[in-house]
């Protein structure tokens, strides 16, 4: 795997080594032209001191169905993979542990108060029944379990970012944390195939509501549907010719399409005028 980084510079390659031991499903604009003048009353890259790290923790799962989500988890080097990325991305001021574990729920979060990304196994078992219930199996099913995973790690740590680098964000902080996944996961053609995943993830889930009721419109998140649809819209505007197939009648119509590479853009230049002053200078080749 190749990482390169610098002040003006986003993830290359990120897991495309790891996905080359999956089935590929499907076969980027560059965007390092983006230039970053002033950082105003922001810290400069020399005054922050890289004190702390991303570390995996794998919890072991009692339940049977979640030890099967922990052997996946553990076999493909989900959270070695993503803090060591992290690790070569940003200075951060203190350590932030990123746990696998059983939560006995469905879910996955950041912690402010413990300072851990925590990932449940209920997650994986709860998207594995998904992607099972539509035909999906085998390599197939865990190359969708583990793209799904990776998405929602880089989601969660948007929030850690915000919380431990201290950042000011305008809107709800879950749409801004479904961006930065954006932003990591879109540098190249490999990468964004986890995004697709994600969005069909989201679409899944949506499908299970039954009536309104069933929607949580008081929920801090944007809704499933929201989410499956700003994913692809968010590929598309990162390469609208090599991604024209994902307009559709069906999540991406061709009016949301036409401001997606505005959106997307908006994300970029938010996201490197944030992180700019931690990202690490070195140029790491491996």
């Amino acid at each position: 795997m190749k990482k390169y980084f610098s002040t003006n510079s986003r993830f290359l390659g990120i897991f495309s080594a790891s996905l080359m031991t999956f089935l590929i499903l499907t076969g980027c604009e560059d965007n390092s032209d983006s230039k970053i003048t002033s950082w105003k009353s922001q810290p400069t890259n020399e005054s922050i001191t890289a004190k702390g790290k991303f570390i995996p923790v794998y919890e072991p799962a009692l339940k049977a169905e979640n030890r099967i989500e922990e052997n996946l988890w553990r076999s493909h080097k989900l959270l070695e993979d993503f803090t060591d990325e992290m690790n070569d991305f940003v200075k951060i001021p203190r350590d932030i542990k990123v746990i696998s574990k059983e939560c006995n729920e469905s879910n996955a979060f950041y912690d402010r108060e413990n300072y851990t990304i925590e990932l449940c196994y209920e997650l994986g078992v709860e998207e594995r029944k998904m992607f099972s219930d539509v035909g999906d199996s085998g390599e197939v099913l865990d190359n969708l379990l583990y793209q799904s995973a990776v998405g929602t790690l880089f989601h969660e740590a948007g929030h850690a970012l915000i919380a431990v680098l201290d950042l000011k964000i305008t809107g709800r902080e879950e749409d801004v944390a479904d961006q930065l996944a954006a932003y990591i996961l879109t540098y190249n053609n490999e990468d964004k195939d986890y995004l697709i995943t994600v969005s069909e993830t989201y679409s899944l889930a949506a499908q299970r509501a039954e009536s309104l009721d069933d929607l949580l419109f008081y929920d801090s998140h944007s809704l499933d549907a929201q989410r499956a649809v700003n994913f692809l819209c968010y590929v598309y505007g990162s390469d609208p010719k090599g991604f024209n197939h994902l307009i559709g009648d069906e999540l991406l119509n061709k009016d949301r399409a036409e401001d997606c590479e505005f959106e997307y853009q908006q994300i970029v230049d938010a996201w490197d005028f944030l992180l700019g002053p931690y990202f690490k200078n070195n140029l790491d080749k491996k």
